[in-house]
């Protein structure tokens, strides 16, 4: 059976829970112990310490136990149980806090097929030669006419979680590339600072998922200003880890061209059959994604973070300095 055909449970105690079924080659296997800390013995005891948490947290009613998607939150934490969960709780959380943005990832709702259609994101078919996974985002194919800063989340997190179950991403991590030749004043006005700041949250506290690397390509010189507020969200590591090019060339000589579209000088095919590609995997995985939006949880007052962290200096404005970007 294709295991993105595959609908999951979410009963949070299970008669019997289902089993690991390693599928990792002796490379990956080696990566996740040097870099996770990640054997057969740590995985096991894990899983077991993960879900016994689960089955006692009297805030958490229904949630998914099987490993790929308990092993999002291990390996995104390097296997340290007490983060995993804290972070498993707050991915509970936002997708019910903040439905408009986290559910209903239904690849046949118009305006979100409208928005994968319009070539706006999508992950390319195949990875680098470190085996990380690339997802480009276009700003330029943004349809503002038709756009919300709502389904433009849910389009981001669609591709998160088409490929999150996907352990060798689990792994190897993601690269982020994203093409801002078309960014206009217009798409940035359709986010507010706060929504900003609770997105730049998400990404560090909430959604599990190794990034490596966010590569900027042509910049306009409107948006430094905004790029800047967000790079001052990030942590330290984050912010280490985005680099800015000015041009498609530029790009194209730091990423294998073998897996890069032709759009982008590489030899990997055109975008539109990329797309083609990609929805079809949507429609795959739509029964598992629909499923996972009956996940449900207490929410709490420690669990809403979200909440209250965003607001403070935002409501005054931009305070404080902003740190200063290279360009390669």
């Amino acid at each position: 059976m294709d295991p993105d055909s595959v609908v999951y449970s979410n009963c949070k105690n299970p008669a019997k829970y289902e089993a690991y079924h390693c599928t990792l080659g002796p490379k990956l296997l080696k990566r996740a112990k040097s870099e996770l800390r990640e054997d057969n013995y740590i995985r096991e005891q894990s899983l077991a310490q993960m879900r016994e948490w689960i089955a006692k947290n009297p805030n958490i009613k229904k949630c998914r136990t099987d490993p790929l998607f308990l092993l999002r939150f291990l390996r995104t934490k390097k296997f340290s149980v007490p983060l995993a969960c804290e972070m498993l709780e707050k991915y509970l959380s936002i997708r019910q806090s903040y439905p408009r943005w986290f559910q209903n990832c239904d690849i046949d709702d118009p305006e979100l097929e409208a928005i994968i259609d319009g070539g706006y994101i999508l992950p390319l078919p195949q990875r680098t030669e470190n085996g990380q996974q690339v997802i480009l985002s276009i700003a330029g194919n943004v349809d503002l006419n038709r756009a919300s800063s709502a389904n433009l989340a849910r389009a981001h997190f669609l591709v998160q979680e088409v490929l999150a179950d996907d352990e060798e991403a689990q792994i190897s991590g993601y690269i982020n590339c994203v093409d801002e030749r078309g960014l206009s004043m217009k798409l940035m006005a359709l986010w507010s600072l706060v929504d900003i700041k609770k997105v730049a949250e998400c990404i560090q506290n909430a959604i599990p998922l190794r990034i490596r690397s966010f590569m900027f390509v042509g910049l306009p010189s409107s948006a430094v200003t905004l790029l800047e507020f967000c790079v001052s969200l990030l942590s330290d590591k984050l912010k280490k880890r985005i680099n800015l090019y000015r041009t498609i060339n530029d790009l194209s000589s730091k990423v294998d061209k073998s897996i890069l579209p032709e759009e982008y000088g590489g030899t990997a095919g055109p975008l539109a059959a990329m797309l083609d590609q990609f929805k079809e995997r949507c429609r795959t995985k739509r029964a598992q994604l629909m499923a996972m939006d009956e996940m449900q949880i207490e929410i709490t007052k420690g669990s809403a973070f979200w909440t209250d962290t965003c607001r403070g200096d935002l409501d005054s404005g931009i305070v404080g300095s902003f740190r200063k970007l290279e360009v390669d």
